[in-house]
C-alpha cells in the first residue's frame, strides 16, 4: 500500500508557499535592477540557508549567489551574474509547486481561478496558526520544512528503487535533478526564460 502526504496539510502548504515566493519575488525585482549592496546580499543568502521551505531545491540558487558574491569581491562584472540569481529564483519557485503537485496533485480544489486559496481554507489557516498573532518568516520557513519532512517516501519521490516488477517509474514532475538536466537543455537550444546550465553548477558554500 502507497503512503501519501496528510491531504489537509496542502491548503497551508499553498499559503506559506505563496508568502514565500512573493518575498522572493520582490527579492527577483531589486537583483534584476543589479544595485543590491553586498551586504543586503550576504542577508538574503543567509536568509534563504535558514529560512526557504524547499530545501532540495536551494543549492542552485545559493550557487548563482555565492557566483555574484565572488565577483563582487573580485571587482568583475556583475550585470549577468544578478540575473542568474533572478532567474534561479524562478526555478527555484517552479521546482516548489512542481514538489507539491507530485506529492499532494492538483491545487485546484483549494484556490480559485486566481490562484487565490479559498476563504474557507485560508480562514482554517488562520484559526489555526494565526488567531492571536502572523507567523514570522522563520516561523512560516520552519512549518514547510516540518511539512516537506513528514510526506513519505519525499527521498525517494518517484519510487525508483520500488517500481512495479522491479522497474524505475518514470517521474511526471522534475526533480530538483531532472529539473537542472531540462533546462540546460532547454537553455542550450536558445529557449528564453526557461533554464539555466546546471552543468557548471558549484556548490561551493552550502
Amino acid at each position: 500500500m502507497t503512503m501519501k502526504p496528510d491531504p489537509s496539510d496542502l491548503p497551508t502548504l499553498i499559503i506559506l508557499t505563496q508568502r514565500e515566493h512573493q518575498r522572493l519575488k520582490n527579492q527577483a525585482r531589486r537583483l534584476s535592477a543589479g544595485t543590491v549592496p553586498e551586504r543586503d546580499l550576504q542577508t538574503c543568502r543567509s536568509n534563504w540557508v535558514a529560512h526557504l521551505g524547499f530545501e532540495a531545491f536551494l543549492p542552485p540558487l545559493l550557487s548563482a549567489m555565492d557566483d555574484l558574491l565572488d565577483r563582487l569581491a573580485q571587482g568583475q562584472s556583475t550585470e549577468a551574474a544578478y540575473e542568474e540569481v533572478a532567474f534561479q529564483i524562478g526555478i527555484y519557485q517552479k521546482g516548489s509547486w512542481g514538489f507539491l503537485r507530485h506529492f499532494y496533485g492538483s491545487l485546484n480544489p483549494y484556490v480559485d481561478r486566481w490562484l487565490k486559496v479559498l476563504p474557507s481554507y485560508k480562514e482554517a489557516f488562520t484559526r489555526r496558526h494565526e488567531a492571536h498573532r502572523k507567523l514570522s518568516v522563520a516561523e512560516q520557513g520552519a512549518l514547510i520544512r516540518a511539512m516537506i519532512a513528514a510526506i513519505p517516501n519525499k527521498d525517494d519521490p518517484y519510487r525508483l528503487r520500488q517500481g512495479q516488477q522491479g522497474r524505475a517509474i518514470p517521474g511526471e514532475l522534475e526533480t530538483p535533478d531532472t529539473c537542472r538536466e531540462q533546462e540546460s537543455r532547454s537553455r542550450a537550444q536558445g529557449t528564453s526564460g526557461q533554464v539555466v546550465d546546471f552543468q557548471s553548477f558549484r556548490n561551493r558554500r552550502r
